[in-house]
């Protein structure tokens, strides 16, 4: 993870000299992608990435560290009218605190609680079939997901099933609320898997 976050526990360096010696990455070419910034928050923490809204895809490894965005958007990013500076981007990642172009603010933020809380109540209900009225599988982390693995695992199972997980509908013929649950792990475990950089480390809370 070196580079990434930015910790000076782990000993990554921050701001000004991290941006200099620690370039991260990007998930896809290496090559400059047009892309815009976009950042989420996890157990309040917050983290940037790049992404290109016309691919519908994550550009870079989540990033907690301003500076290090802003260069890493410099290096490996472009906009539609072309490459810019650390100084232009900087002013992107800061709109990123306040706004997104993918999501109400409010979809933007992840306790690892919630997320562990995701993975218990599927493995209760694949092994006693029994709803859970208040399941919640977040749609934008989802999407956030399958999108930093480069859609290889689209979340199809939970999107038909969680309804029933929920208990609002009956599970279609010939399913059962069990194997439902058992199709929603394995989806979250193929996501985790395609996930590029860092980003199934940081959601760790997912992991089964």
């Amino acid at each position: 993870m070196m580079g990434i976050l930015g910790s000076s526990e782990s000993g990554t360096p921050n701001g000004e000299e991290a941006a200099a010696t620690s370039i991260p990455a990007p998930l896809l070419r290496d090559y400059r992608h047009i892309g815009g910034i976009e950042s989420i928050e996890i157990d309040g923490t917050r983290h940037f990435f790049g992404y290109d809204f016309s691919e519908d895809v994550v550009l870079s490894p989540l990033i907690n560290d301003i500076e290090l965005m802003s260069v890493f958007a410099e290096t490996h990013m472009e906009q539609r009218d072309g490459s810019h500076d650390r100084e232009y981007w900087r002013d992107l990642v800061d709109e990123s605190l306040e706004s997104s172009a993918l999501a109400e603010p409010e979809s933007c933020s992840f306790e690892s609680e919630q997320l562990r809380l995701i993975i218990t109540s599927l493995k209760n209900i694949a092994e006693t079939g029994v709803p859970v009225p208040d399941f919640n599988y977040p749609y934008h982390l989802r999407f956030l997901l399958s999108s930093a693995g480069q859609w290889k695992e689209r979340f199809t199972a939970t999107a038909e099933g969680i309804r029933s997980i929920k208990g609002t509908e009956s599970a279609a013929e010939g399913a059962t609320l069990e194997q439902i649950a058992r199709d929603v792990l394995r989806e979250t475990q193929n996501v985790m898997n395609a996930a590029g950089g860092n980003w199934a480390e940081v959601f760790n809370a997912l992991a089964q």
